[in-house]
């Protein structure tokens, strides 16, 4: 094989590989940018879930509801219980929602069941899920696996009703239909397959037309440095013929450039460019998977609503928080914020007011408390996590946030008046185990001030 030749199978491996190269970052693009649109189309799907749970939970009385026994079916309370239950079921697109109870031993037993036909019997035993544990404990999560029972196969998202000491009086439970809900990510799954294959389709076309023309260009490109190689021959045997007799008489420098003139020099300039174009498209998909995969990863923690960290932006921090406190002594603030008669603006004005509203009152908290310190974790409840401050920090914080609050409502940008609550709580590592701990105190301190705001409107 000719050096020609060689040049020309190496140039064709290597353009190859470039190819190769590119489809295969095309395919993990493609791999990754469906894998994050199916993590993010679940958590949006859970969320709901868990929004439809948190709401309804948050509208049951613990007091009464952890009281309740079988005879008490037709009371007040009861009926109360089950018209709340009951206004979900029937206005809301889902399967199951029903009370919960913990047994001292550990089980589940059912409470309130408004299902119309064959509804969980008062006391019944009922499937015991990771996430229906997480809700006894007070925290509200949604199932990762569907589970069977005697009504069919579900996902479930569970939140616990506290009472006003706190405890977790009663959980409540939505079940989804797990057709339904893996349904909605296979087809998500499906569309990312028929775009990756379409995409790979073009891509392989688009190769091998290019492949085509670059193979032209090289044979032209080849046959050029053919005619100059036999040049460059004839040149050198001209120049060794009239010049070695003074080889040995001439300067080192000279002897040097003659010999080099004489055998050529070796000029990769022009498959430099070649390689260089590949190289410069490569960077080009690198760049574009790296920007793709930056924006994908800002959003999936935003709150399309309010523009807020989200619920798992919150979750990460909060794990965060308790691994610190396991291994140091950290210095961290909770503030707990829930708008003030949502629920009537709501009813008497629709959703978009209410949004309006959230999305006013996001942009305070974010104005006093920080971009990244403000999380809204259910319907209209908002979090501040501050790090490094403490009580006088807070009573600061809270000042500038009254201020800004009175500065809107005077503004008259809306026609509703917004009105928060707000309470906060500072860690203390002596009376405090985990995060949990203290949030439980900054909800509390909130919701004394809810009440002392209805109290005034009396």
């Amino acid at each position: 094989m000719s050096k020609q030749e060689k040049i020309i199978h190496t140039s064709k491996r290597n353009f190859i590989i470039a190819i190769a190269l590119l489809l295969l970052t095309n395919i993990l693009m493609a791999l990754t940018l469906s894998t994050l649109a199916k993590r993010n189309l679940r958590e949006q799907i859970d969320q709901r879930m868990l929004d439809i749970s948190n709401t309804a939970a948050y509208m049951l009385n613990g007091d009464e509801l952890k009281l309740l026994k079988k005879e008490d079916e037709g009371t007040e309370s009861y009926n109360r219980a089950l018209d709340t239950l009951r206004a979900f079921q029937d206005n809301i697109q889902l399967d199951y929602i029903y009370g919960i109870r913990q047994m001292p031993d550990g089980s589940f037993t059912f409470t309130i069941d408004p299902t119309v036909e064959d509804p969980g019997e008062f006391g019944s035993p009922i499937v015991s899920t990771e996430a229906l544990r997480s809700a006894a404990n007070g925290v509200a999560a949604v199932d990762k696996k569907a589970y069977t029972d005697a009504w069919g196969r579900f996902y479930s998202a569970y939140s616990p009703v506290f009472d006003s000491d706190g405890n977790v009086a009663g959980i409540v439970g939505v079940d989804f239909d797990a057709k339904w809900y893996d349904g909605k990510l296979n087809g998500n799954r499906t569309t990312s397959i028929i775009i990756l294959m379409t995409a790979l389709t073009i891509a392989i076309i688009l190769s091998f037309v290019v492949m085509s023309q670059n193979r032209k260009r090289f044979s032209l490109m080849m046959k050029e440095i053919e005619n100059i190689d036999l040049a460059t021959q004839s040149l050198s045997r001209t120049m060794m013929q009239t010049s070695i007799k003074k080889l040995d008489i001439l300067p080192d420098s000279e002897r040097e450039l003659l010999k080099t003139l004489a055998d050529g020099e070796e000029n990769k300039h022009s498959f430099h460019d070649e390689y260089e174009e590949v190289t410069t498209n490569l960077h080009s998909v690198c760049r574009k998977l790296d920007k793709y995969a930056r924006y994908v990863d800002s959003n999936l923690y935003k709150d399309t609503l309010t523009n807020t960290q989200n619920k798992a932006a919150y979750k990460n921090a909060v794990r965060k928080l308790d691994d610190d406190i396991k291994e140091n002594t950290p210095r961290f603030s909770v503030a707990f914020f829930d708008l003030n008669g949502l629920e009537h603006i709501n009813a008497h004005y629709g959703f978009e007011a209410g949004d309006e509203l959230m999305r006013n009152a996001a942009r305070i908290l974010k104005k006093v408390f920080g971009n990244d310190n403000v999380f809204r974790v259910a319907g209209d409840e908002f979090i501040a996590i501050m790090r490094d401050k403490g009580i006088v920090d807070m009573d600061e914080c809270f000042q500038s946030f009254d201020y800004e609050l009175k500065l809107f409502n005077e503004s008259g940008k809306i026609s509703h008046k917004l009105g928060i609550a707000k309470g906060s709580a500072v860690y203390d590592p002596n009376a405090h185990e985990s995060y949990r701990h203290v949030f439980i105190i900054a909800r509390e301190n909130m919701k004394k001030n809810k009440e002392k705001y209805y109290s005034s409107k009396k």
